[in-house]
């Protein structure tokens, strides 16, 4: 049940900083793990797929990195430390022909 409350609070953060970038595609996360979280890096990446399907983030990579610190203030939490969007296509551009 925390693990499902961490992963959409997740969802929330990644789909309010797509919309405040017009709807832009996110193609990288990373991420920070307490590690009081009970989430190991592995178990998040699997509960992020499913988390993040049909969203700005569905094919996005997930780094993960562990908090060390049992009296760090985000022990307990899973924190988005920062999102990389899909680089627009320049105005004016188009696809080659093929």
């Amino acid at each position: 049940m925390h693990e499902e409350a961490l992963l959409r609070d997740l969802r929330r953060k990644v789909d309010a900083l797509s919309a405040e970038h017009g709807g832009a595609t996110i193609v990288r996360a990373r991420v920070a793990v307490g590690r009081l979280s009970h989430l190991e890096p592995t178990h998040l990446r699997e509960h992020w797929v499913r988390a993040m399907a049909g969203g700005p983030a569905a094919e996005a990579v997930l780094d993960v990195e562990t908090i060390p610190g049992l009296d760090d203030p985000h022990a307990t939490a899973v924190v988005l430390r920062s999102v990389t969007f899909a680089e627009a296509p320049t105005p004016g551009s188009s696809a080659p022909d093929g």
